[in-house]
């Protein structure tokens, strides 16, 4: 009697992905950062125990989408942040409303937007903080998001 209630849970993931959902690069050429570039900054200044090696940093961001690919149509709109140098990272972020706030990994996306697209852009301000090992800084990294839509 076990296996059945594991092939519903099953039954029930496998319905709920989208079969025909399409993945897409969102053209964000048009965002732009208030104040570049990001300084990091110690989280703990003094040695305490744990010893607590992060660095963070806060940067304005305008954001800009060009959406109109998807103009009258609904989406899921991502930011991603893909697995890059200097490690581990994690970003979190306020919007002024257009855009959901969130946080992510690096490696991993978070949702911004759902719904119908009903302008050409999409425009909002994110105030992003970024957190990464400062043992792990040695030079200046380039840190590279992007967004994407998933089209339903």
């Amino acid at each position: 009697m076990r296996p059945l209630p594991r092939l519903l849970l099953l039954t029930v993931l496998v319905v709920a992905v989208p079969a025909d959902a399409k993945t897409t690069v969102i053209d964000d050429s048009g965002t732009l950062p208030y104040d570049a570039p990001l300084v990091l900054h110690w989280q703990q200044l003094s040695p305490r125990r744990p010893v607590n090696n992060r660095m963070t940093g806060t940067l304005t961001v305008r954001v800009k989408l060009n959406v109109a690919p998807w103009l009258r149509r609904p989406g899921r709109i991502y930011l991603a942040l893909p697995a890059q140098q200097p490690g581990a990272m994690n970003a979190s972020w306020s919007t002024q409303g257009r855009l959901l706030a969130g946080r992510l990994s690096s490696g991993t996306r978070a949702l911004v937007y759902s719904g119908l697209i009903t302008t050409p852009f999409i425009e909002d301000v994110l105030q992003l903080t970024l957190e990464v090992d400062g043992t792990r800084m040695r030079q200046l990294y380039h840190v590279n998001f992007r967004f994407e839509m998933d089209e339903e």
